[in-house]
């Protein structure tokens, strides 16, 4: 029926309580079967793990870069789970029947020309990655997206390459409703007029768009369907006014979806590390700000998309606060130096981000001292 290296694959998918939804209680041979094919080939492409990548049991990260002339719609980055500690084309991890979730990654202009800005933008798709989705990151001509934008069909061509013709689509989930969308600057808001036009998207997160440049950013905002999670700074008074949704007259405040802001008293390029060729970017007094980031946005996608399993996850609460979970000694060894950006603005002076939420209730928190 299959061969012995995709039963011993089973038998781990099983272990992990991955193939329950699938498996009816009286058994079918051909829906074992079928099951077991969508085990890889090759048990080491597994590398014994035996659990599902998800925020609180991470993998590495891996990423690979790829243009037209592998099929893409254009240059792009992709961030994915990895088994390997060099991730410059490292081998995707490959599980039976767990398919990663597609995350779509937009970038911003950045602070001054460079060539393959995407690559940039480092900390947060790999974050997304270790954590268990497969994160898109292309470079393109970013500009103000208002309705009609080319933009936002290309941008919903990479989500769909993804899926039907990256080398590995096959490890991607191909529902619509595992879909994501995170954003820069004008990425965060080309990445809002994507989740309007994919009613299906499981989550948003906007980093620091300047939503006042539209004439009227409140329908804009209101189009948004899905779970949001909005971060901005506060140290430019002018620059700053253009992303912050407690101004104009509490834009935040007049959403309905379940949504989270992030509040910090830094600046608009606080997310990446700086660039070398433009010189004299405007840095925020905290240099974790890149970290923490990254590793809010990964926990509110979980939270609102985790990883598909059959068994109960373990949820990440309303306050995006990572909950302390046992891990076996092959999941420590990948787990090192995961979320520590949360761990270490606790106690790090001068940094703080005001977190709050309207999330099936209000509430909110200080991180840092």
């Amino acid at each position: 029926m299959f061969d012995h290296t995709r039963r011993n694959l089973l038998r781990t998918a099983l272990g992990a309580g991955a193939l329950a939804p699938a498996l009816p209680l009286t058994g079918c041979a051909d829906l074992i079967d079928a099951v077991a094919k969508s085990c890889p080939d090759d048990p080491a492409e597994s590398a014994g793990v035996d659990w599902i990548p998800d925020a609180l049991h991470p993998m590495f990260y891996g990423f690979k870069d790829y243009d037209v002339a592998q099929g893409a719609p254009g240059p792009v980055r992709v961030f994915y789970p990895t088994y390997e500690g060099s991730p410059q084309d490292a081998p995707i991890l490959k599980l039976c029947v767990i398919r990663y979730p597609v995350v779509l990654f937009l970038h911003g202009m950045p602070p001054c020309p460079v060539a393959e800005y995407n690559k940039q933008w480092f900390m947060g798709p790999a974050v997304l990655a270790r954590c268990g989705y497969v994160v898109a990151v292309p470079n393109y001509s970013p500009q103000l997206p208002e309705a009609d934008s080319p933009n936002i069909a290309l941008a919903n061509s990479y989500i769909d390459w993804m899926r039907h013709g990256w080398e590995h689509s096959k490890w991607a989930d191909a529902r619509e409703s595992s879909t994501a969308v995170v954003g820069h600057s004008y990425g965060a808001l080309l990445a809002g007029r994507v989740a309007a036009a994919r009613p299906d998207v499981a989550a948003y997160v906007g980093l620091s768009g300047p939503w006042a440049e539209f004439s009227r950013p409140l329908p804009v905002l209101q189009a948004i369907p899905c779970p949001s999670f909005y971060m901005w700074g506060t140290a430019d008074p002018i620059g700053g006014a253009f992303e912050n949704l407690d101004g104009g007259g509490g834009l935040w405040s007049k959403l309905t979806t379940p949504r989270y802001a992030a509040v910090f008293p830094g600046e608009h390029f606080d997310y990446i590390r700086p660039i070398a060729a433009c010189g004299g970017t405007p840095r925020g007094d905290c240099l974790l700000i890149e970290s923490v980031a990254a590793e809010l946005s990964a926990l509110f996608i979980a939270r609102k998309m985790p990883v598909a399993t059959s068994h109960t996850p373990t949820l990440i609460p309303v306050n995006l606060d990572p909950p302390t979970v046992t891990l076996t000694t092959q999941q420590a060894f990948f787990a090192g130096a995961h979320l520590n950006g949360i761990q270490l603005i606790r106690t790090r002076e001068g940094c703080r981000v005001d977190l709050r939420w309207d999330d099936g209730g209000t509430g909110s928190r200080r991180l840092g001292p």
